[in-house]
């Protein structure tokens, strides 16, 4: 273990550049959807306010131990996270976290329902236990699909952009009724140390996303 902290240390201090000055460096969690697109909605962001945004994509559990000026998460990782982040007005984006049930059926509730969730979204374990049901686990989006289309699980709870990325995989689908859930706001928290950077990188986030530019953006993840 402490063999690969050293080494992921070297290798970070190799390819990371020094916060200094105007650069930011922000971290963002692997395996979430459309992390790429998020990633360059920051770095467009960043270059309009006349700042140098670098992205490191990693694992979540890792974030808090690299050399990073901030961080970007969904808003309910907000509570796990280290005091001395502030996270600015404007979200990356919006998506909307979702029930989908195939057509010809009841929306899924009680204690019969099974409804699949993938690890990690509380917003989508609260949900299932708000309707009074059984939370079936799985680990990524893919799984989910495929069980949902297999006719194992009853329901499922998934981001809406999510669900437009894989659909076109999974035509039985294509008719699946929806009921919106739950706002998912994707947050810039950035260390209070370089709050100096936060105004400008907070207007200009506003502006990629009031001229349409993160809209196009996140259309290349799910049109």
């Amino acid at each position: 273990m402490r063999r690969a902290a050293l080494a992921l240390t070297l290798f970070l201090g190799i390819h990371l550049p020094a916060s200094a000055g105007n650069c930011l460096t922000f971290g963002v969690p692997s395996g979430a959807g459309a992390t790429d697109e998020i990633m360059s909605v920051i770095r467009e962001a960043g270059k309009r306010a006349g700042l140098r945004v670098e992205t490191l994509r990693a694992p979540r559990n890792r974030l808090s131990a690299l050399p990073l000026d901030g961080e970007i998460l969904t808003e309910e990782a907000l509570p796990y996270e280290p005091a001395g982040l502030i996270a600015l007005p404007t979200p990356v984006a919006t998506f909307e976290g979702a029930l989908y049930w195939l057509p010809g059926h009841e929306a899924p509730t009680g204690p019969k329902a099974r409804i699949g969730v993938i690890l990690g979204q509380e917003w989508a374990f609260r949900a299932v236990a708000a309707r009074g049901s059984q939370p079936y686990e799985v680990r990524d989006n893919r799984q989910l699909m495929n069980m949902m289309a297999a006719g194992r699980l009853d329901g499922m709870m998934l981001p809406a952009i999510s669900f437009r990325h894989f659909l076109p995989g999974y035509p039985a689908l294509k008719a699946c009724r929806t009921q919106d859930i739950s706002p998912l706001p994707v947050l810039v928290l950035l260390k209070s140390s370089r709050s100096e950077a936060a105004g400008a990188l907070d207007r200009a986030l506003a502006a990629v996303k009031r001229d349409g530019t993160a809209d196009r953006i996140f259309k290349r993840y799910a049109p």
